[in-house]
């Protein structure tokens, strides 16, 4: 009986060491879920879907990014889907309407076709789909 109480002993201490730090790491919470991480979205000037623009969201070096820009191409609907996996961080997107684009694409923002120029910052949050809207109005030249 001795023997068996120098067996179980230690046993039981392993394995109550073991579930204290099972649970002390599963309660940490510090860390966000890993996962897919989706980007898609929809593409509008003056209210209307633009079709065959291209889009690009570039890692922000100003905010830690680093890689390769992302790319994708609007549809008919204005709606594009980047190219996975999408890496988390801060990108500056940049749209530009096709070079055969008709006379109601003549103002678009020239600033917005270029990642280094344009305004348009977005965050990328890891496991997580996200969905952008880009709006894009430009007040009407009136005549004076």
């Amino acid at each position: 009986m001795h023997s068996l109480a120098r067996l179980t002993v230690p046993l039981l201490a392993l394995a109550a060491g073991v579930a204290a730090v099972s649970l002390h790491l599963g309660c940490s919470g510090s860390k966000p879920p890993e996962g897919p991480t989706a980007v898609r979205g929809r593409v509008s000037f003056q209210g209307r879907p633009v079709e065959g623009a291209m889009i690009v969201f570039a890692p922000d070096r100003e905010r830690g990014g680093s890689g390769k820009p992302l790319r994708s191409e609007t549809g008919t609907d204005g709606l594009f889907e980047l190219p996975g996996p999408i890496p988390p961080g801060w990108y500056r997107v940049a749209i530009a309407p096709p070079p055969e684009a008709s006379a109601t694409l003549a103002h678009f923002p020239p600033q917005l076709r270029r990642p280094d120029a344009s305004t348009l910052l977005r965050e990328v949050e890891s496991g997580k789909d996200h969905v952008f809207e880009f709006a894009i109005e430009v007040p009407a030249r009136g005549v004076n």
